[in-house]
């Protein structure tokens, strides 16, 4: 029997996380407002917007601290380019 490969599982773990969000997330919303019926087939969209939502807001995140990180880098380099003109240390 063939095990599968790394990317099948990887994709099978996302998609078992989204259901389980997505249940979580329709049972919340179903505690709310009791007359919404039938959402659970909604529960595996609901999970990938849930970890799509993540993943943009952990890269907007990121994105903001590797250009603070880039700007303190450029501000250092600037004090120590002055710190040799003027011979300074």
């Amino acid at each position: 029997m063939n095990k599968p490969d790394v990317l099948t599982q990887i994709f099978g773990f996302l998609s078992t996380i989204a259901r389980y969000i997505g249940l979580g997330v329709v049972a919340l919303v179903q505690k709310i407002l009791p007359s919404a019926t039938n959402l659970s087939i909604l529960a595996e969209p609901i999970g990938y917007l849930v970890l799509l939502t993540g993943f943009v807001i952990l890269t907007s995140v990121a994105r903001k601290v590797a250009l603070i990180i880039v700007l303190v880098g450029w501000a250092l380099i600037l004090v120590r380019i002055l710190l040799m003109a003027f011979r300074i240390g």
